[in-house]
């Protein structure tokens, strides 16, 4: 069966918000008004003769132009969009389609972009956005008109991973294609914009230059203190203090600490491409805007107490610069490479290198769990400290972290999510890669489904998600759940047996006794190699028999003969001993724990992820539905729907009606809308004495194995082909009409068929 392709989730709203450039720069993106008037006559005056001839095909008065592009026919769908940047705003790009009469599923697209800022994606990222607004609104199909010189405009349709049919005719091309999703199309527009995001981040975890806008002499003052930390940790490129009252009498030479300073950022010599401001709130946004007028690329603020319409303003200055921020309220950025060594923010010393990268929502956590891994001898490649991610988000260093070669390893403080649609496909994505652990507080199941869906391994404190990183920093996933376990203390070993076993494993206990020695661990090593253990644990209480440190060399010598035999199981170590000695295989650490729980709960989830990356990714068939009726009826209809209505909408997805059958067993799927996570699909077991039970959870769209997790509770007592058909249907239905609020299916599943009997819907008002 053919595969349906979802269409994929920009970080911000479809027609509205901030963009990247492939540059790295920012821009925004909006509708075009008839306020726009003059600006978009000022956008075509400033096009070279050229430029707007290749999208008028001849000479053309701005203001004509202008009216062009405004214009409307009545019952006729046209989207024009306009890409702005700079103080004051400009327009830099505008694209659009017009229908090709009302009813009609195919239009034509048109964009232009100043020649200045040609070459940089506007108009591949203008086609991606407007074909997924036409398929949204039941547009099928583009084609567009463009002189055969304009191989900037063709190279545009040929990048977009759409298949085109093209026809030559007098010096004139017309191109037409099919807008629904392809592979093809979704990799292009996954790869478009992780090369603009992370070309967006190379000046914070890269910068040539760096300015503490507020640099001060108080040695007690947060500017100082920055200013210190880059200095000491010898970040590698100038470090520039700017502060207007470095220089208080004229003629005076204006000096921070020891070091040349700068009164105002518009007067540093160098490039600088990350400015941290540290000023008082009420300074924020003007040190922001001259960071903007002198080319600036990232800002970092560490102020905390801005009002939400600063913080509002700040943002929108940023994005008008072409810049990204860091903030406000991020405490810290850590780019532990030996290149550049940066140090910025409040965390006084770059912890040992390594390859997690971690950041926080939280500064306060963040710089807490600095020093906790850094105790724990856990190295950092970076750590970002998000503060009110009014920008930068978790979402984006997930695509730089997934880039990052130094990175092996990711581990998220998250509070809340911005696009929680966003980094489920992210996730997934990154996931197959690099592991990604998350703790989180409180106990949503939303969340808890989102991270199940998409590999993310949940910690519950960040004391466990240390411990499951140290396991999965150093040590290989585990292949299947038997675990030989080997103690002195069988006490001790019941308690991480027990705690395995709740998890799935499957604990061997080698118990030696209290009076085992060194030599006994040894030979308990040699002797369980090759017997198809999954993991090695090695737990050790002294009794007086053996001290930690000739423990730790025991399981030096018996780990590197494991190693050296081809045992590819991990291997982990339980001290309960004040000093937990530091094992080391050449470069393999063997992590260890203090309690013998915490070992177990790390395999096991090192298991669960491990099983995630091996089970099949599923796919979702493509149905013949029809999505053009369904959006016509939706179009007429609002609220709670009749029954014939919603009868109607079900059968367009190929869901029938049938009478209730007097056997099997009684189940309910409802979907609700979460502002935040979108349609989410739930199977309940109903007509319980004590209330319906729910089975499972998913956040649409459920792929073919996803249905299947979900049908895993009835595996045996129901035919599971035509129930997960239906299950499918059921996500595509509420994927294609975002007008959907509520949806409840009533069924009855047995042995040989499943039938639906009755439903209710409901649209937005």
């Amino acid at each position: 069966m053919a595969r349906y392709i979802p269409p994929p989730t920009p970080q911000y709203a479809l027609e509205s918000g901030p963009i990247l450039l492939k540059d790295g720069r920012t821009a925004t993106l909006r509708p075009a008004t008839e306020a726009d008037r003059p600006k978009l006559v000022e956008f075509l005056a400033r096009l070279s003769p050229q430029a707007r001839a290749f999208r008028f095909f001849s000479e053309i008065h701005p203001e004509t132009a202008a009216d062009l592009l405004l214009r409307r026919t009545p019952g006729e769908d046209k989207v024009a969009l306009l890409v702005l940047t700079g103080d004051p705003e400009r327009i830099i790009a505008s694209g659009e389609y017009v229908q090709e009469g009302p009813g009609s599923t195919s239009a034509e697209v048109a964009f232009l972009v100043e020649d200045s800022f040609q070459g940089k994606g506007l108009g591949s990222l203008l086609l991606e956005r407007l074909a997924l607004i036409g398929v949204r609104r039941g547009i099928r199909r583009f084609h567009a008109f463009t002189l055969a010189e304009n191989r900037a405009m063709l190279e545009v349709f040929r990048a977009s991973g759409y298949t085109l049919h093209s026809r030559r005719e007098s010096g004139e091309v017309e191109v037409s294609f099919d807008i629904e999703p392809t592979p093809d199309s979704l990799a292009r527009f996954e790869l478009r914009e992780r090369v603009a995001t992370v070309a967006s981040l190379e000046p914070l975890f890269r910068p040539r230059g760096v300015a503490v806008v507020g640099a001060s002499r108080d040695p007690q003052s947060v500017g100082y203190r920055v200013l210190e930390n880059l200095v000491l940790n010898r970040f590698q490129g100038p470090v520039y203090p700017v502060n207007p009252a470095a220089a208080e009498t004229p003629g005076e030479v204006p000096v921070v600490g020891s070091m040349l300073a700068y009164t105002g950022i518009e007067k540093v010599p160098g490039p600088v491409d990350l400015a941290i401001l540290t000023t008082p709130r009420e300074k924020v946004l003007e040190a922001a805007g001259s960071c903007g007028r002198h080319g600036v690329r990232a800002v970092m603020v560490l102020t905390t107490d801005m009002e939400p319409e600063q913080i509002r303003a700040l943002t929108a200055l940023c994005h008008g610069y072409g810049m990204r921020l860091l903030g406000p309220g991020s405490l810290g950025l850590i780019v532990n490479h030996p290149e550049v060594q940066l140090c910025a923010g409040l965390s006084p010393t770059l912890p040992p290198k390594g390859r997690i990268a971690l950041s926080s929502q939280s500064g306060a956590v963040g710089l807490a769990t600095v020093e906790y891994a850094r105790e724990s001898g856990l190295g950092l490649s970076s750590f970002v400290s998000l503060g009110a991610k009014t920008d930068i988000s978790s979402n984006d260093l997930l695509q730089y972290w997934e880039e990052d070669p130094n990175t092996g390893l990711i581990l998220l403080y998250l509070e809340s999510f911005g696009n929680p649609r966003r980094f489920a496909r992210l996730a997934r994505r990154v996931g197959r890669k690099k592991p990604i652990l998350v703790v989180r507080p409180g106990q949503d199941p939303l969340v808890e489904t989102l991270f199940k869906q998409t590999g993310v391994i949940r910690a519950q404190s960040l004391e466990e998600l240390f411990d499951i990183a140290a396991l999965l920093a150093h040590q290989p996933l585990p292949k299947g759940p038997k675990v030989a376990l080997i103690t002195n203390a069988y006490g001790p070993a019941m308690l991480a047996a027990e705690a395995m076993r709740e998890e799935g494993l499957e604990a061997h206990v080698r118990d030696l006794r209290s009076r085992a020695t060194a030599h006994d661990y040894l030979t308990a090593l040699r002797e369980l190699v090759g017997q198809g253990y999954q993991a090695f644990i090695v737990l050790f209480v002294p009794l007086g028999y053996a001290s930690p440190e000739e423990i730790g060399e025991t399981l030096r010598l018996g780990f590197g003969e494991l190693r050296q035999a081809g045992e590819g199981a991990p291997v982990l170590a339980c001290f309960m001993s004040p000093n937990r000695p530091r094992v080391s295989i050449g470069a393999e650490q063997i992590p260890s724990y203090r309690f013998p729980e915490s070992a177990g709960r790390a395999l096991a989830a090192a298991l669960a992820y491990s099983r995630w990356l091996s089970a099949p990714e599923g796919e979702i068939p493509q149905h013949e539905v029809q999505e053009e009726a369904a959006r016509a009826a939706v179009g007429r209809w609002h609220g709670p729907l009749q029954p014939h209505q919603t009868a109607e909408l079900l059968r367009y997805f190929g869901l029938e009606l049938a009478p209730e059958p007097k056997r099997g067993i009684p189940l309910m799927i409802r979907v609700r809308h979460d502002p935040l996570f979108g349609p989410v699909l739930s199977l309940a077991l109903t007509r319980l004495p004590l209330g319906d039970q729910i089975l499972g959870m998913h956040i649409t769209p459920l792929t073919d194995q996803a249905a299947l997790e979900l049908l895993a509770p009835l595996r045996g007592k129901v035919e599971t082909n035509s129930f997960q058909d239906l299950l499918l249907r059921v996500s595509r239905l509420v994927e294609e009409l975002p007008e959907i609020t509520g949806l409840e299916l009533h069924l009855v599943a047995g042995p040989k068929t499943t039938t639906l009997y009755a439903a209710e819907a409901s649209l937005k008002p």
